[in-house]
C-alpha cells in the first residue's frame, strides 16, 4: 500500500470517526434537553400537588395561571398535565399522578414524588414514602 493510500484510508477513518462522535453528541445532546423538560414538567405537577394541600401556597402559582382559584382549579390544571405527561413520563410517574388526581393523598403525592424521582435520576428505588414525608409540630 502506498503513500497516498495510507493517508486516504486515515482520513477516511477519521472521518467515520468524526461522524460517530457527532451523531453521539447530537444524542447526548437530545437526552439532555428532554431530561430538562421532563424536569420542569414534574417540578410544575408537584407544585399543584403542593398547593392542593397548602392553599396559601396559591401564591407559587399566580404567575402562571391567575384563574386558579380553589381546589378543584388545581386539579383540573393537574388533569391537563397528566394528559401531556402520558407522552413523556414513565408508567410508574403517569400511574401515580392519575391515582393522585382521582384520589388525592398525601400517599398518592409521596408516590408521585418518588417515581418522578426515580425517573429523572436514581433509576432505582432508594428512598421511601416514610423517609420524605415531613412532619411538622406546628402543622
Amino acid at each position: 500500500m502506498g503513500t497516498i493510500e495510507i493517508i486516504l484510508a486515515l482520513l477516511g477513518f477519521v472521518g467515520v470517526g468524526g461522524i460517530i462522535t457527532n451523531v453521539q453528541t447530537k444524542r447526548k445532546e437530545l437526552a439532555f434537553k428532554a431530561l430538562e423538560s421532563k424536569e420542569r414538567r414534574y417540578k410544575s405537577c408537584l407544585l399543584y400537588m403542593d398547593v392542593y394541600f397548602n392553599p396559601k401556597n396559591i401564591k407559587y402559582l399566580s404567575s402562571r395561571q391567575s384563574d386558579i382559584h380553589s381546589a378543584t382549579d388545581i386539579i383540573e390544571y393537574l388533569q391537563a398535565e397528566y394528559h401531556e405527561m402520558i407522552l413523556y413520563a414513565s408508567k410508574p410517574v403517569v400511574l401515580s399522578v392519575k391515582a393522585f388526581i382521582e384520589h388525592p393523598s398525601k400517599d398518592n403525592f409521596l408516590a408521585s414524588v418518588l417515581a418522578m424521582r426515580q425517573d429523572l435520576w436514581t433509576g432505582q428505588h432508594d428512598l421511601t414514602a416514610k423517609e420524605i414525608a415531613l412532619v411538622r409540630s406546628d402543622a
